[in-house]
């Protein structure tokens, strides 16, 4: 089960609030220390707690640090890690949000299941799940899915 993610951003309060609109979630202040000023959460309101960690640009998870989190100016622009969360909107209404904020956007046919994918401020990566690609993405990796899932995976490499 994953409860939360993080990321940076160069706008992390924008950012958060656009989030929250797109996840009918709720933006919270996080709170200085442990995390860096400006840092905010996206909080999804579920039975899990799943929230969304929003950091501010250069922070980066460091072991040697207090509370983990230290500082890297010359961060660089694009991350390797992404987060996948289910929205109650739409692909058309996420499209709109993120059009509207300047922000690339695209569907994306990942065979087994299908996204919509954000690039938010156009560098950081969350793919959104809305309620039409549920079903596939639930009959690919949920209970009943996983049992089958490798020979789906070798089956795409063929």
């Amino acid at each position: 089960m994953l409860y939360h993610a993080s990321f940076n951003v160069r706008e992390p309060e924008k950012v958060a609030q656009a989030l929250a609109g797109m996840l009918d979630a709720t933006t919270i202040r996080a709170p200085v220390p442990p995390f860096p000023e400006g840092s905010w959460f996206v909080c999804f309101g579920d039975d899990n707690g799943s929230f969304l960690e929003v950091l501010p640009w250069g922070n980066i998870l460091d072991p040697d640090t207090r509370f983990g989190i230290g500082f890297d100016g010359d961060m660089r622009p694009r991350a390797g890690s992404h987060v996948l969360v289910r929205t109650p909107h739409a692909k058309e209404e996420i499209r709109a949000r993120a059009e509207q904020l300047g922000w690339r956007c695209e569907f994306v046919n990942a065979r087994l299941f299908e996204v919509v994918k954000v690039w938010i401020e156009n560098a950081v990566l969350v793919e959104f799940l809305p309620p039409e690609f549920v079903p596939a993405y639930v009959s690919t990796f949920g209970a009943d899915g996983i049992r089958s899932l490798d020979g789906k995976l070798r089956a795409m490499e063929a």
